[in-house]
């Protein structure tokens, strides 16, 4: 349930209308700043948001029993005794979310999310030498993080604001950019921005400006200078975007389904990014240590959505290009040959509304691949993979010739299709081709049953441990538990058939199937 408060300010004292205050009088804006361009003082409206989970976790074969990559490194991390579980592993972990949003009046809205205790691991932290006589838990080093912080306002010809903030655009699947607003997601694009927004033509238009990263203040030569500057702003890794969209939002698109009215909503994006130079990591501020980065990165999206009688059809694709003329983090290395990428992603997806209690969905979607070895969805270093390894780095400059192009595009990790073989083992849907068809089922009222089958294939065979493109077959079933307001629960079982693409080809084993089970228990406000 949505909490809410509302703060009811002290109306001024209509005798002093007309009367030049004192500076000093308590309550009274000082000359030097702007004041409000009425004499009345509105009503604040507090709401707050967010939710506490607790999340479950138990995996059975997640290495599929085919033993150590070519590299040494372990397909899955496994127990480090032989004992217990044997190739199990569980975890119990939780979140708080707090969202509130005041409503200062007139148009302007100030908006915080903090994550409490993010993902901690229950008993990760005994307060006790011997973990076995511990009975109390330590605070963690970031007890609270503070994710998006921002305000707004609107103004006669659009909506302006500006501060640290969530992902670029509301609408779309989520498979490239995503807030992570989510009850089970784990990241989040956030970034410090400002951002206007305008209605024309029947049309939202929207204009961006970031700064990812401004690289080191006055503060690391002159520490008594407040507030700190940027200094050099060449270092800067800014972003320019620019999108225009004609979208519903949820309450009124569900309007427009039950009265099966047709709607078409659309989105175009479109952003450039740049960096002309660097400072070495773990250098002080000099000529010396100054690197030429001549980044250059080009991002488009398109979406679409049509909402047709009991039917829907959507579908998103996303480029990008980039180029980045140094990648080496030591000052005294230049390399000439420049590192560069294009990759393409992009998903389609038909939805048949057969009742109230009965949808299916048919689901379609690829991200392209590299050539290289492994899938490059989480690069641990910039070391060159051999053949057989799940992952690593999808260039190499050390060969002849030199590799220097990563073609892999990859999907959001909070954009998850299956339980097991890309949310777990992979990461994210990379350098593959999927086809998901899902049915799902409403019954007693608050209760939702689905069921799920995902095959997938490698785009690249190279990037396979074994060098063929079957990836797996894999079978999810859900159970999900819903008050209307409250409290959410959902139970997962994801049971993964892997295919020739995941073999242990040097060693001749095939490998075995993998089990999970995924529980969230979600107290909403």
């Amino acid at each position: 349930m949505l909490l809410c408060s509302k703060i009811a300010l002290a109306q001024p004292d209509r005798r002093a209308v007309g009367r030049e205050p004192s500076r000093d009088a308590p309550g009274v804006t000082p000359v030097d700043q702007a004041p409000r361009s009425t004499a009345e003082a509105p009503d604040r409206e507090v709401r707050f948001g967010g939710f506490l989970r607790t999340r479950g976790d138990y995996g059975h074969g997640w290495d599929l029993n085919r033993g150590p990559t070519p590299s040494g490194a372990p397909f899955w991390p496994a127990p480090y005794t032989d004992r217990g579980l044997g190739r199990s592993l569980t975890n119990l972990d939780m979140r708080l979310r707090l969202d509130t949003t005041v409503e200062v009046g007139w148009g302007v809205t100030l908006f915080t999310r903090l994550h409490v205790l993010d993902n901690l691991r229950f008993g990760s932290l005994p307060d006790a030498d011997l973990p076995g006589v511990a009975v109390n838990q330590r605070s963690p080093d970031r007890p609270i993080d503070v994710r998006q912080a921002y305000g707004s306002v609107l103004l006669p010809f659009g909506v302006l604001s500006a501060g640290r903030m969530g992902a670029l655009i509301d609408w779309g699947t989520g498979f490239f950019l995503n807030a992570g607003n989510g009850i089970d997601d784990d990241f989040g694009d956030v970034g410090d921005r400002i951002a206007f927004t305008t209605p024309l033509a029947g049309m939202l238009w929207t204009a961006v400006y970031e700064v990812a990263s401004s690289g080191p203040s006055t503060e690391a030569v002159r520490p008594d200078i407040r507030p700190a500057l940027d200094l050099d702003p060449s270092d800067d890794t800014r972003t320019v975007a620019f999108s225009v969209a004609r979208w519903d939002n949820a309450a009124a698109r569900q309007r427009r389904l039950q009265a099966s009215r047709t709607a078409i909503n659309f989105g175009l994006l479109g952003a450039w990014r740049w960096q002309e130079w660097d400072l070495a990591p773990g250098t002080s501020p000099s000529p010396r240590s100054a690197q030429r980065r001549d980044l250059g990165a080009f991002l488009a999206d398109a979406w679409a959505r049509v909402d047709l009688g009991r039917f829907t059809f959507e579908a998103e694709v996303a480029f990008l290009g980039f180029s980045l003329g140094n990648a080496s983090l030591d000052p005294a290395i230049t390399v000439n040959s420049a590192i560069s990428g294009q990759q393409l992603g992009g998903l389609a997806k038909l939805e048949w509304r057969a009742s109230p209690r009965w949808y299916a969905r048919l689901e379609a979607g690829f991200a392209s691949g590299d050539d290289r070895p492994g899938f490059g969805a989480r690069v641990a270093s910039a070391a060159p993979p051999r053949a057989g390894d799940l992952d690593g780095a999808q260039f190499d400059l050390t060969r002849t010739p030199r590799d220097s192009d990563i073609q892999n595009f990859r999907f959001h990790p909070n954009y998850r299709i299956d339980l097991l073989l890309f949310r777990r083992l992979l990461g994210t849907v990379t350098d593959a081709g999927y086809l998901r068809p899902m049915v799902r089922w409403r019954f007693a009222g608050m209760f939702t049953a689905e069921a799920a089958v995902v095959a997938s294939t490698a785009l690249q065979p190279n990037s396979t441990p074994s060098g063929r493109a079957p990836l797996g077959v894999e079978a999810d079933l859900a159970l999900t538990y819903e008050q209307e307001h409250g409290f959410f629960s959902r139970l997962d079982y994801g049971l993964l058939i892997p295919l020739s693409g995941l073999r242990n080809e040097p060693r001749g084993i095939d490998p075995s199937v993998a089990h999970a089970l995924h529980l969230v228990l979600a107290w909403r406000l």
